[in-house]
């Protein structure tokens, strides 16, 4: 079961601080909630992936109209994850899943005010389904985001379950088939976030996430996040391996069945366990600087997101890519 913090306050500052207590207790996804997007605009989207570009950030724009202007919004400040309301009409709905994909951007679909069988019977109703659908009490409302999910009367969804709305550690231990909890005011009004934070990875029985990037890492996964072909120049394997990692995780924490392939001869042993896709979504070239350099740009074609690993200094690879960064 992943974790995910809810940060809905209203300033940016504060927002980091806590979810620096949060990344440091092993919370999986950050979120940029609706208060603090509505505060200070998708700037704050931004921020947090520029400070934390290992972890996905969720960006809870609640859209309800202009479905794939706000996915393309949210993407291009590096969000992993963005969420269109279920409320919504069928077709922004569809164009915000749609763009969210094409972009390489998860999508949620977010049941709050709505009849979650009436969203999910509007979902299965689309050509390209979401990866997530909420269950979502309001703050404002009486019931919690649990006693949501028991009434719910969603069955055999075939979309990933994520849960909402007045979680506590006690109420997140009792949820079952869930695939991620969204706690906010648990964490968010605790004299200890971090603590509190811990206390709900205990009850979802995750395993924290403990990988925190060092400065040339971080700018590699901030160029994975913001551009769709980045070079990496091997200086040192394990550190690379890392990234490599961390890529491949997030995008799986965000996609359903997100298609991550490899092509080249893995000599180092770069790559993380079960790349064996073709590589729509993330296509991992390694060994870059074998390869000539058409067979280079046909490749960074193929998928979504392409990574170029090369363990020399080869303008091949620098004409390919948008970005370069030595690990």
């Amino acid at each position: 079961m992943l974790t995910q913090v809810a940060l809905d306050v209203t300033s940016l500052s504060r927002a980091i601080e806590l979810a620096e207590a949060c990344a440091e207790a092993g919370i999986h996804l950050l979120e940029a909630g609706t208060p603090l997007i509505k505060s200070c605009g998708v700037r704050a989207v931004e921020a947090l992936v520029e400070r934390f570009p290992e972890r996905p950030v969720v960006a809870d724009t609640k859209t309800m109209d202009t479905g794939a202007l706000e996915a393309e919004l949210v993407a291009s400040r590096g969000a992993g994850l963005g969420c269109v309301l279920g409320a919504a009409p069928e077709e922004t709905i569809e164009s915000f899943v749609t763009r969210a994909h094409e972009l390489g951007m998860g999508a949620l679909v977010d049941t709050i005010g709505a009849e979650p069988g009436d969203v999910l019977r509007k979902v299965d109703g689309l050509s390209d389904g979401p990866d997530y659908l909420l269950i979502h009490a309001a703050i404002d409302e009486s019931v919690t985001g649990e006693q949501l999910l028991e009434r719910a009367g969603v069955g055999e969804c075939p979309y990933r379950t994520a849960v909402a709305g007045g979680l506590t550690p006690e109420k997140v231990e009792g949820l079952d088939g869930v695939d991620a909890v969204i706690v906010g005011g648990y964490i968010t009004s605790s004299e200890d976030p971090g603590r509190a934070a811990e206390e709900v990875l205990e009850a979802a029985g995750a395993e924290p996430y403990g990988f925190r990037p060092d400065e040339r890492q971080r700018e590699a996964l901030l160029g994975l996040r913001r551009r769709a072909r980045v070079g990496i120049v091997v200086r040192d394997p394990d550190r690379v391996a890392e990234v490599l990692r961390a890529a491949v995780r997030s995008l799986r924490w965000v996609r359903r069945g997100a298609d991550v392939g490899a092509v080249g001869d893995d000599d180092l042993e770069l790559l993380p366990e079960g790349v064996d896709g073709e590589g729509r979504d993330l296509l991992i070239v390694v060994g870059a600087e074998e390869f000539e350099g058409e067979e280079l740009e046909r490749l960074a074609r193929d998928g979504r997101r392409v990574v170029l690993v090369s363990e020399e200094h080869v303008l091949k690879v620098y004409g390919v890519a948008e970005a370069v960064y030595e690990v």
